[in-house]
């Protein structure tokens, strides 16, 4: 399968990714909803606990309300996205060990971690998109951090509502692709 061919197959299968976007900003929401309500560390576990669940809600979400075909066998990129969890789980380690000395700073940590993860979804899926989406979230987790005096359950909010919105973006921008291809052929 050459390596265009393994993209579109990954977009068709995870529906863009859109699905997997839309219950990660509405994880950061209910993220954010706990720091307002419990704290920074409630919100840590909602993130670390719902974070698990991302990808097989999303999955679910593509199969049922799309009826998206499972990856084709032999994908070449169908193991990339787990793969560049490790990545994920060593920022959540960090965020965990921040969390215990700066709470304040534990959500920037992994909003931060959460947008440089995510600009390898540009390969998975040939999308840009994700590359601007990877960026506004680092942006925001790192402003956090370093200048801006950002509550812990705003920037959750902050993050949130961008996937919300990134969500929607890259779920019409598949669809106009599908639509495309099969004007074509």
């Amino acid at each position: 399968m050459e390596f265009a061919a393994a993209q579109r197959d990954l977009a068709r299968a995870y529906v863009g990714g859109a699905p997997g976007v839309m219950v990660s900003g509405l994880l950061c929401l209910i993220a954010g909803f706990s720091a307002l309500r419990w704290g920074e560390a409630s919100a840590f576990t909602a993130l670390f606990i719902g974070g698990m669940l991302i990808w097989p809600v999303s999955l679910g979400v593509a199969r049922f309300a799309f009826s998206a075909a499972p990856v084709l066998r032999g994908d070449p990129i169908d193991t990339l996205g787990l793969e560049s969890t490790f990545v994920l789980f060593a920022g959540i380690l960090v965020a965990y060990g921040v969390l215990r000395v700066a709470p304040v700073l534990a959500l920037p940590v992994v909003a931060v971690t959460i947008g440089a993860r995510y600009a390898i979804f540009r390969t998975l899926y040939a999308e840009r998109l994700y590359w601007v989406r990877g960026a506004a979230i680092a942006v925001v987790g790192s402003l956090s951090v370093f200048t801006v005096d950002l509550p812990p359950q705003t920037l959750a909010f902050v993050v949130g509502t961008t996937e919300v919105g990134f969500s929607i973006a890259l779920f019409v921008r598949w669809q106009r692709r599908q639509s495309s291809s099969l004007r074509a052929s």
